[in-house]
C-alpha cells in the first residue's frame, strides 16, 4: 500500500495514466467540466501563499480546524501536536515568518496527482531561530485545495539541495522506482528506517551515511533500551515506513533529492514486581494523563526527512553515499495499551 501510494505521487511518466483517453461524449457536451488546468510555476506561487496566510491566521488565532484544513498526512499529525502541546503549557502556537520561496514544480500530467517543493527560509514570529525548510505540497485531485504534506528542516551546516530546473523553469521529478540512483526513491526510507533499527553493522550502511539521523538513533535506543540497575523499566523501538507521500527530484549532479516521513514507536515496559510506574517521557506529557500510565506507555512519533541520493556509481567505482540532508518531527500520541 504504502509503494503503491507512493507511486502515484513520485511518478509522472505513469503509462496507464497516458494511455487514459477522453471519452467522446465528454470532448462534446455542453455541460461537462472543464478540462484540469496544467500545474504551473504560477500555481504553486497562489498554493504556498495561500497556505502561508491561513496557517498563520489559525495559529493566531488558535483555530486548529483551520490549521489541520491546509495540511494533510505527517503534517496534519504535527500540526495537531502543536496545537495540543500548546494547550497544555497555556501557551501561544508557534507562529511562522517566511521569506521569498524557490518552488520546484515538476511537469505533470493534469489529471493526477499535482504535487511540488518549496525551499524557504522560516524564522520564529519575531524573526528569531531562522531556519531553510523544504516543504512538499500536494493536491490529489484538479477540484480539491493544495495542502502541506511534509516540512522538514535543513541541518544548519547543510547548503539548500541544487535541484535540476530546464529553462522553461519546470523540475524533474523521478520515478520512484528509478534505477539510475543509487537507492530508488521509495526505498529511501527502508534503508534509513534499517539503520535507525538496527544500527552501522546492517548492510545498508554500505548505501546510505552513517550518522546523525540513522545509526545516532540506534546508539540512543540502544542506551534507552537496557534497563537501568534495579529500575525493572525495558524499551523497545521501532522504525517503520509508512503510507504517505514522497517526493523525489532530480539533482544537477544526476542524483536525486527525496521527502519522506517515518514513524517511531517507542513502548515502554516496567516489571510489575518493581515499584513505581514507567516515567512519561517530556515530550510525551501533554498526550496522556499520568494518571493513566502503570506499567507499559507507548509513544508514537513522525519524523520527516530530506536525503540526498547519488547516482549509481560507474563500474568499480564505489562512489558517494545516500546523504540526510534535513530532519524535523516529534510526538505526536502517547497511549497505554487497552485493558483484556
Amino acid at each position: 500500500m504504502a509503494l503503491a501510494l507512493a507511486g502515484l505521487v513520485g511518478c509522472s511518466d505513469d503509462s496507464r495514466s497516458q494511455a487514459q483517453t477522453k471519452p467522446a461524449a465528454a470532448q462534446s457536451s455542453p455541460d461537462a467540466s472543464p478540462p484540469p488546468e496544467p500545474m504551473t510555476p504560477q500555481t504553486a506561487d497562489k498554493a504556498f501563499r495561500a497556505f502561508v496566510t491561513n496557517d498563520d491566521v489559525a495559529r493566531a488565532s488558535g483555530d486548529e480546524r483551520l490549521a489541520l484544513w491546509w495540511t494533510s498526512e505527517g503534517q496534519s499529525q504535527l500540526t495537531a501536536a502543536a496545537f495540543r502541546r500548546a494547550v497544555a503549557k497555556g501557551d501561544p502556537v508557534p507562529r511562522y515568518r517566511y521569506g521569498a520561496p524557490t518552488l520546484y514544480v515538476p511537469r505533470l500530467l493534469p489529471q493526477g496527482i499535482q504535487w511540488f517543493v518549496a525551499v524557504v527560509r522560516r524564522s520564529a514570529v519575531d524573526g528569531k531561530d531562522p531556519h531553510t525548510v523544504i516543504m512538499g505540497f500536494v493536491r490529489s485531485k484538479p477540484t480539491q485545495r493544495w495542502r502541506l504534506s511534509l516540512a522538514t528542516l535543513l541541518d544548519k551546516k547543510q547548503k539548500p539541495p541544487k535541484i535540476a530546473v530546464d529553462d522553461q523553469g519546470y523540475a524533474k521529478p523521478l520515478a520512484t522506482f528509478d534505477a539510475a540512483l543509487l537507492i530508488p526513491p521509495r526505498v529511501v526510507p527502508s534503508i534509513q528506517a534499517t539503520l535507525a533499527e538496527e544500527g552501522p553493522g546492517n548492510v545498508a550502511a554500505k548505501v546510505m551515511e552513517t550518522g546523525k539521523h540513522t545509526t545516532d538513533y540506534y546508539s540512543s535506543d540502544q542506551k534507552a533500551t537496557k534497563p537501568k540497575k534495579g529500575s525493572g523499566l525495558h524499551i523497545n523501538t521501532v522504525y517503520a515506513t509508512t503510507a504517505f507521500p514522497i517526493f523525489p527530484l532530480a539533482t544537477t549532479d544526476g542524483g536525486g533529492i527525496v521527502l519522506y516521513a517515518l514513524s517511531r514507536d517507542a513502548v515502554s515496559i516496567k516489571n510489575k514486581k518493581k515499584p513505581g510506574h514507567v516515567p512519561i517521557p517530556k515530550d510525551a506529557a501533554p498526550f496522556i494523563s499520568a494518571d493513566l500510565v502503570h506499567s507499559e506507555l507507548d509513544v508514537t512519533q513522525t519524523l520527516q526527512f530530506a536525503t540526498l541520493v547519488p547516482p549509481q556509481p560507474k563500474k568499480g567505482d564505489d562512489g558517494d553515499k545516500a546523504t540526510i540532508i534535513g530532519a524535523d518531527g516529534g510526538t505526536i500520541k502517547a497511549a497505554v495499551p487497552a485493558a483484556h
